[in-house]
């Protein structure tokens, strides 16, 4: 199967923001897809324009438009609660 892994960032509305991710990929395995609660850093290097940001994913959804291709959105929320110090240390 392939998927399809696209991110979203949540904004301050309640609701994710509608903007592209330079860190959306496709690949044929789940491998390193992140899970609910998982710390994730989206960093655009190749597209400096592109949105970047940084927290705790929100939820999953998986849409599987036949038995060969699903779509995969994460979203990803900030709190300003959350203290990376503890996450990593760099």
């Amino acid at each position: 199967m392939k998927y399809y892994v696209t991110f979203q960032e949540f904004g301050p509305n309640g609701r994710p923001i509608d903007h592209p991710s330079a860190s959306d990929f496709e690949t044929d395995g789940l491998g390193m897809i992140p899970n609910v609660g998982d710390y994730v850093q989206l960093i655009a290097m190749s597209k400096p324009d592109a949105p970047q940001y940084s927290g705790r994913v929100k939820s999953r959804l998986f849409r599987y438009f036949n038995d060969e291709t699903c779509g995969i959105n994460i979203v990803v929320e900030d709190n300003k609660n959350d203290d990376w110090g503890a996450v990593i240390k760099e």
